[in-house]
């Protein structure tokens, strides 16, 4: 099936594109490697593919957060900084399709929202995402931005 993007964790890629394409982004070292690069690659003419009969165990985040009665994915502030940072680098991109950006940038707002109002330590959430948020408006990136 045809898809924007994948998470880089269950890529195959073959190696001829990654020498057209690039490589992953190391600045952006942790959140939105892989939607990147796989924009990029399809801004090169590339396609990208899921393979639903796929099976992959992987772990998305620290434990859940439940909250009127359903559970919630959470990361620790510091990884909300590179979450809102690299989503902030990811907008000013001109190859990234603008209904995605749009989408994105909403889904982020009521995220990080949540995470400010309900996972707990709340000021450390807020005080992370807003550096990432600055960062990412100022083009800065690299793992050790915010820490």
């Amino acid at each position: 099936m045809e898809v924007d993007h994948l998470i880089a964790s269950g890529c195959l890629i073959p190696m001829g594109v990654l020498g057209h394409v690039g490589s992953m982004r190391e600045d952006f070292f942790i959140d939105f490697v892989d939607v990147e690069w796989c924009f990029r690659a399809r801004h090169a003419g590339y396609r990208v593919y899921g393979v639903c009969a796929a099976h992959l165990e992987h772990r998305l985040g620290d434990e859940p957060e439940r909250f009127l009665g359903r559970e919630y994915l959470t990361h620790s502030p510091q990884r909300h900084y590179f979450h809102a940072r690299n989503a902030m680098l990811l907008y000013r991109e001109p190859w990234v399709p603008l209904n995605w950006k749009l989408v994105s940038a909403w889904r982020l707002l009521l995220k990080m929202g949540f995470h400010v109002l309900v996972t707990a330590p709340r000021l450390q959430h807020l005080e992370k995402i807003a550096q990432g948020f600055l960062h990412g408006l100022m083009g800065r990136a690299g793992s050790t931005s915010g820490r």
